[in-house]
């Protein structure tokens, strides 16, 4: 609703309003939704920019996450991993570092949206404790 001066490139102003004007813009204070209902949920960074939202569903494949910039593609799995737009690097560690427990611990789909070979993966760790997919989707 109101970007930063760096974060305003990234935006159309017009937008929002248009949106709204649909009755169907709803804005989101937790994690949960009152709209779309218990199979929606929230996680919240605000590493990459101030109050980046990534939606979790649930679906019958298990639950899909959506991780927008958080993790964008497989190379961003391995936690240190940061891009040059972040605002906050190391907070983005840490929120990556959780997020990525939470999806390793509830057998959650990861959907990538900026990788060009695979859509979505399953994620474990390894022998040495790194994030690797387990299984793919192109």
């Amino acid at each position: 609703m109101s970007p930063t001066p760096r974060d305003r490139a990234s935006y159309v102003p017009e937008l929002q309003p248009l949106l709204g004007a649909t009755g169907r813009l709803e804005l989101v204070d937790g994690d949960t939704s009152g709209t779309l209902g218990a199979g929606y949920r929230f996680h919240r960074s605000d590493g990459h920019t101030p109050r980046l939202l990534m939606t979790e569903a649930d679906t019958d494949r298990g639950p899909v996450l959506f991780a927008s910039d958080l993790v964008p593609g497989r190379p961003w799995l391995h936690v240190p991993i940061t891009k040059g737009y972040d605002r906050f690097p190391e907070l983005v560690v840490q929120e990556k570092s959780a997020l990525l427990r939470h999806v390793v611990d509830t057998d959650a789909w990861v959907a990538f949206p900026h990788d060009p070979e695979v859509s979505m993966a399953l994620i474990g760790l390894d022998q040495r404790g790194r994030y690797v997919t387990t299984s793919t989707v192109g």
